[in-house]
C-alpha cells in the first residue's frame, strides 16, 4: 500500500474513526457466515459515521453481498471489466506484478483509485455504503478466478473509506497473496472444528506475513457451553477470538428465503466487535 495503516492512522483528519482509511480482510470456511458478517459490519461501519467500500471478491458465489445487503438478485458490473478483463488481468500467480488500470503503467498500488474515475454501473450506492462485485464465474470452462483475485488484492481507494472485502471460502487466496495490501484480517469460525483449522492456518500465514492485526470471530454461537469449546479449541491453535456472534434465525431466514439481513440480534454482537477492533487499532498506533 502506499502508506502502512500505522502511518495512515497517525495522519487521519478523523482521530476519532480509528478504521478511517484500513482495508479489513474477511475470510473463513464455506457456510461460516462470513459474507453475513460483512454485511452486518458494513451497516454497523455507516451507522458510526464512516464512509463504507464494500469489495465482494467471491467470485463463487452468485448471489454474494448485493443479495445480502440490498436484496437484489444481480449485482453491479465487474470490477474486472474496468481493468480490463481476463484478456489483461492476469492471475497473480501467472503473472506477480501489480494491477494497473487500462489507461496507464503505473501500479493502482502507487496511484490509488478515487472513486469518481469509476462509472456508476459498476458499483451499488445505498445509504453512503457502496459494494463492487469483482466478477462472478457464469460460464462453464470460463476459466478460474485467479485475475479476480489480483483485482481483490490491489484495488486500493483513497480518501477515508474503510474498505470491507469479502472473499471465496477456504485459504486459496492466501497462495495467491491476496492478503498483502490489507491491514486487518478477520477469520470467521462456526463451531465445527474445519473452522477452527482454517483458523489456526490463516493465523499462521499472517504471522509469516508479518502482519499483527488478525483476530478470529466466533459465528452461530448457541450457548455459553459452546463458546467455552470454542474459545479453548482456537488457543490451542494460536488463534485470537475478539468476540462472538450468537445463532440469529433470523439471519438463517434471510439464506432461505434470499432475502436482505435487516434488523437482528447479532447486530449489536458485532457493534461490540467493531468497538474492540477500534480499541485495539489506537493502541496499536501508541506503541
Amino acid at each position: 500500500m502506499s502508506e502502512t495503516g500505522k502511518e495512515k492512522a497517525v495522519k487521519s483528519s478523523e482521530p476519532s474513526k480509528p478504521l478511517s482509511g484500513k482495508r479489513i480482510f474477511v475470510c473463513g470456511k464455506g457456510g461460516s457466515g462470513k459474507s453475513s458478517v460483512v454485511a452486518l459490519m458494513a451497516s454497523i461501519l455507516h451507522n458510526e459515521g464512516h464512509k463504507v467500500i464494500v469489495l465482494d471478491g467471491d467470485a463463487s458465489n452468485p448471489g454474494g453481498l448485493a443479495r445480502l445487503m440490498f436484496g437484489l438478485k444481480t449485482g453491479p458490473k465487474p470490477l474486472i471489466e474496468f481493468f480490463g478483463g481476463r484478456e489483461k488481468v492476469e492471475c497473480p500467480v501467472d503473472n506477480p506484478s501489480p494491477l494497473t488500470r487500462q489507461s496507464d503503467t503505473v501500479p493502482v498500488t502507487e496511484n490509488n483509485i478515487d472513486l469518481t474515475e469509476i462509472p456508476h454501473e459498476y458499483f451499488i450506492t445505498k445509504d453512503e455504503i457502496v459494494l463492487f462485485q469483482v466478477g462472478k464465474i457464469k460460464k462453464f470452462c470460463e476459466g478460474c478466478d485467479g485475475p479476480m483475485s489480483k483485482v481483490t488484492r490491489d484495488f486500493i481507494v483513497t480518501g477515508n473509506w474503510v474498505t470491507l472485502i469479502d472473499v471465496e471460502a477456504g485459504i486459496e487466496h492466501f497462495g495467491r497473496g491476496v492478503e498483502k495490501n490489507v491491514d486487518i484480517v478477520f477469520v470467521v469460525a462456526d463451531p465445527t472444528f474445519e473452522s477452527f483449522l482454517i483458523a489456526e492456518k490463516v493465523s499462521g500465514f499472517c504471522r509469516e506475513m508479518g502482519k499483527e492485526m488478525v483476530w478470529t470471530i466466533l459465528n452461530k454461537v448457541q450457548s455459553e457451553e459452546m463458546e467455552s469449546v470454542m474459545i479453548n479449541e482456537l488457543e490451542k491453535k494460536k488463534a485470537t477470538v475478539i468476540g462472538k456472534v450468537h445463532y440469529d434465525p433470523e439471519i438463517g431466514k434471510t439464506g432461505l428465503m434470499g432475502t436482505s439481513i435487516g434488523k437482528c440480534t447479532a447486530l449489536e454482537d458485532v457493534k461490540k466487535i467493531i468497538e474492540r477492533l477500534e480499541k485495539a487499532v489506537l493502541e496499536n498506533v501508541r506503541e
